[in-house]
């Protein structure tokens, strides 16, 4: 076992220590130690130590992309303690940030979201997040302390009688009265405060509903709706973030009477009607027809779709798609081919493969299958482990029959992107064998 000699204390909070330390090649690290404050008493202890343990363990099996990893750990002493990669910076610092810079970074928002995403599929719910368990780490913005090891400074912690310890600032209404069965809506509140945080205008009390101004505090009064079955799922609330902090306010103005209405009544597409709908869908599938593109001054592929692929909201889509005839084919045909063969902002990315979910979720089976070998293109060109989740999650077995893999797999096989999907399943580290069928033969 390497040998660390400490440099700092970090921080200090209820039931352990941080610290910056070393090793003998002088590489320096992060090691958070047991070591229970002195107001706590002495009969918690033992809980406690378990408690730090689970934690240990959990983050030593999840840790990677989106979770900060264990590097190494020592679990057996008086005092256990567990190595992690020293933090660049806690999103607690980059709100400050934000705030005197007066703008939002989009970036690190898209990647807590990812994160929580990874830890809600694992079946875990964090139930103590906060921006000061949110640290940088290699590129990326990772969730870590579990256990609220390092609260932010001001902030009080409150510990219960069955040795839970959490951030009260952050904290869900329900997990007040019932912290133990706290189900995967009272990290939606946490993100919901987060997101005050930065767009805020007042100080919060606790297990309040929030707002702000504009379109985020719509999405902060959802988060943080008293009733945890009111606020949206982590895949709708991914979609309503991301499409709201890429709106530019204006309206993009194209060559096209009749297309820059269309792009007007998109601000309002919460309050359209079935026929709204079908109007839309019949008027969007004719764009970028010889005849309508002839004589543009920019004349290059999809130039008068591309302002509405990129502000079309999820639920409008999933409406079109939901028709399953030949208008509605003939769209997502063009989203597809648009999501393939565009480089987007990373985070972006993120929200076009929410909406090519969307596509295989509620699609035909060839719609499924274009939308599916579009994924794969986005996962391979962008790089981004979320999306290739999204790939490998949609491949298994128990997920989609074998008629529906079998024209998934054609349709990879058409478009050549066999080692496209296979580096999909490799990053994941997912075991071709619970792949369908015939998804698994081009792991092979």
């Amino acid at each position: 076992m390497a040998t660390y000699t400490e440099i700092k204390l970090i921080g200090r909070g209820g039931f352990g220590a941080v610290e910056e330390v070393k090793d003998e090649k002088d590489n320096r690290f992060a090691r958070k130690t047991f070591a229970p404050s002195s107001t706590i008493s002495a009969g918690f202890h033992d809980k406690l130590r378990k408690r730090f343990r689970r934690e240990v363990l959990t983050q030593q099996e999840l840790g990677g992309s989106e979770i900060i990893p264990v590097l190494d750990h020592d679990l057996s002493g008086s005092e256990p303690w567990f190595i992690m990669p020293l933090a660049e910076k806690t999103y607690t610092e980059e709100i400050a940030d934000n705030k005197s810079a007066g703008s939002v970074e989009i970036e690190p928002i898209a990647d807590i979201l990812n994160s929580l995403q990874r830890l809600h599929d694992e079946r875990y719910v964090h139930r103590d997040l906060n921006p000061n368990n949110i640290l940088f780490h290699d590129g990326a913005w990772k969730l870590s302390d579990l256990g609220a090891v390092l609260p932010p400074s001001g902030q009080t912690m409150t510990l219960t009688e069955d040795t839970i310890i959490f951030t009260e600032k952050y904290c869900a209404p329900e997990q007040r009265q019932d912290f133990h069965n706290a189900q995967a809506s009272a990290d939606i509140y946490s993100f919901g405060c987060i997101l005050h945080d930065l767009f805020g205008q007042y100080d919060r009390t606790p297990y309040a509903k929030h707002s702000a101004t504009g379109g985020m505090g719509v999405i902060i009064e959802k988060c943080t709706d008293p009733k945890p079955d009111r606020r949206p799922s982590l895949k709708i609330l991914r979609s309503l973030v991301l499409d709201t902090l890429f709106e530019e306010g204006g309206h993009c103005e194209v060559d096209d009477e009749e297309a820059n209405k269309w792009l007007e009544k998109l601000d309002s597409v919460n309050d359209w009607i079935d026929a709204d709908y079908d109007d839309f869908a019949r008027f969007f599938a004719t764009l970028d027809t010889e005849e309508r593109t002839e004589g543009l001054e920019n004349e290059w592929v999809y130039s008068l779709s591309t302002p509405f692929l990129t502000r079309l909201p999820s639920e409008a889509l999933k409406k079109i798609v939901e028709r399953g005839d030949g208008i509605s084919s003939a769209i997502v045909e063009k989203y597809c081919y648009w999501a393939a063969s565009t480089r987007f902002l990373f985070n972006f990315a993120d929200s076009v493969c929410g909406r090519l979910t969307t596509i295989f979720d509620h699609g035909t089976p060839s719609d499924q299958a274009l939308a599916f070998a579009s994924l794969v293109q986005l996962a391979e060109s962008h790089n981004r482990w979320y999306i290739m989740r999204c790939v490998v999650r949609r491949s298994k077995e128990d997920v989609i029959d074998s008629g529906l893999a079998k024209r998934m797999a054609i349709e990879l096989m058409t478009e050549e992107l066999e080692w496209s999907f296979k580096r999909c399943v490799l990053t994941i580290k997912e075991e071709p064998s619970s792949l369908s069928p015939a998804l698994a033969k081009i792991c092979d």
